[in-house]
């Protein structure tokens, strides 16, 4: 192979370095080799490949492809023993594969040889290399989804994008397109996970976190749509970035309707399991009669049928029970002030229009409705001596916990525009007799309940609330 040189023309000076001239003159001809790939093949086959220069190496990788057209029967096993030296080289490991990935991308075709990306699997395979994040990434870039196989890598080192880029930029160029793309597949691969981990779903929130504000609305749509309110139930730190990213605001407009109706329903899951836990320990943990232990199962399955409104929810404990369940829960639990009234725990649901206050256990012992308002969302949710003769003494409408009012509840509640979750079978209509009885015990409660205001009023008044 011949290469001419071409001589640069100079401008003429008017100095004339005759000593320089004479030196060069006396000095022998010099030839300097030029690199060749039968030069690199005949070291590596005599096994002196560490003696091959960085020089030689790039020539070779840049002049394969040619080789290989003049060399049709040997290109395979060329290329094989190559990636077989590169094993143990590190400086050509990164020749290799940093071309290997621009190949791949679309943007090298005609640098690298077709035997060389070929013949890859013969260095992956190898036990030495086959756990390197580069051999990974390449591979996925081999692959027919190499966006979903990158999530995945991404998912199984706990790398969002700028993580993965940062830990490769001196390896692979990670300006090609498919670092860019992979980022559109985190919510894709997420999905396809069964049963997905903490790890997984941290990941995935900070992967959310990077994105822009359009890929974003499209990954949480996708998000919504695809998981199961049983995985979200398992996981309320996904859900609670969604309710503060999405439930509220110019976020929110961006859903779908259908993901907006999946994110309500995760939300009612999540705040719906705080309640149902509170039920299960109160059976479990304190001393009650059946009659009570039987009223208060009743509430957990009555408000099951509620779950997807349950947009908040706070729990006030008495200081007995406090001691014995309040550090089993989680979310916002509060000390319920003693101000006399009958031991009883309360929970607050935000059902949107409406704030519910549901008190388990005592004399009246009922579900009360109040607007949702500022003055009420101060009052039941971020007041701090909060007592149950303060809350009743707010008035507003309410209903009984007697014999029957898993039947009459539904009616008021629908009243008030409070619709149970799509599928609930409605109560069957009680006979005459079981009327009769309901009538009697309900006049008592409201007896009750007519006198526990009015001592709610006199203690409100009595200590300036």
């Amino acid at each position: 192979m011949t290469f001419e040189f071409s001589t640069p023309s100079l401008p003429e000076s008017q100095y004339h370095p005759d000593k320089l001239i004479n030196i060069a003159s006396q000095l022998p001809d010099t030839k300097i080799p030029l690199p060749s790939v039968d030069k690199v093949l005949t070291a590596i086959q005599q096994g002196k490949a560490n003696q091959v220069s960085k020089l030689e190496w790039v020539y070779c990788i840049y002049a394969k492809a040619e080789w290989d057209r003049e060399n049709p029967n040997h290109r395979w096993e060329t290329s094989h023993i190559i990636w077989k030296v590169a094993i143990n080289n590190s400086w050509l490991q990164h020749q290799l594969l940093w071309h290997l990935a621009l190949y791949h991308s679309g943007q090298e075709e005609q640098v690298l040889a077709n035997s060389l990306a070929e013949c890859f699997d013969v260095f992956a395979n190898s036990e030495l290399v086959n756990n390197l994040l580069t051999v990974k990434i390449i591979q996925a870039l081999r692959s027919n989804d190499p966006g979903q196989e990158l999530a995945k890598i991404a998912c199984e080192k706990s790398l969002n994008r700028t993580e993965l880029i940062n830990q490769l930029r001196d390896d692979l160029p990670v300006w090609i397109p498919a670092f860019n793309e992979f980022i559109e597949y985190v919510t894709p691969y997420f999905s396809s996970i069964v049963f997905p981990s903490k790890q997984q779903v941290d990941w995935l929130l900070r992967c959310l976190n990077e994105m822009s504000v359009e890929k974003q609305v499209n990954a949480v749509n996708h998000l919504l749509t695809n998981i199961s309110k049983e995985v979200a139930s398992n996981h309320p730190q996904l859900v609670e970035w969604l309710r503060s990213n999405y439930r509220n605001g110019d976020n929110w407009n961006r859903l779908s309707e259908q993901a907006r109706q999946k994110l309500r329903e995760w939300i009612g899951a999540i705040n719906y399991a705080d309640f149902q836990k509170l039920v299960d320990l109160i059976l479990n943990r304190l001393h009650l009669e059946n009659w009570e232990a039987n009223q208060l199962r009743k509430r957990r399955k009555f408000w099951a049928d509620y779950s997807n409104r349950f947009e908040r929810i706070r729990i006030l404990l008495p200081q007995t029970s406090l001691n014995a369940i309040g550090y089993q829960l989680k979310g916002d639990i509060d000390l319920l002030e003693n101000d006399g009234s009958d031991s009883t725990e309360v929970c607050i649901f935000d059902f949107g229009e409406w704030l519910v206050v549901e008190f388990f256990r005592g004399r009246g012992s009922e579900t009360r409705l109040l607007p949702n308002n500022v003055k009420n969302q101060q009052l039941l949710f971020n007041e701090s001596k909060l007592s149950v003769k303060r809350i009743r003494n707010q008035g507003y409408d309410r209903h009984d916990h007697v014999y029957l009012w898993q039947v009459f509840c539904p009616q008021w509640l629908e009243q008030k525009r409070i619709q149970p979750n799509p599928g609930t079978e409605a109560s069957q209509t009680p006979t005459a007799d079981k009327l009769y009885q309901r009538q009697r015990k309900l006049e008592r409660w409201q007896s009750d309940i007519i006198n526990l205001e009015k001592e709610a009023k006199a203690y409100c008044e009595k200590n300036g609330f």
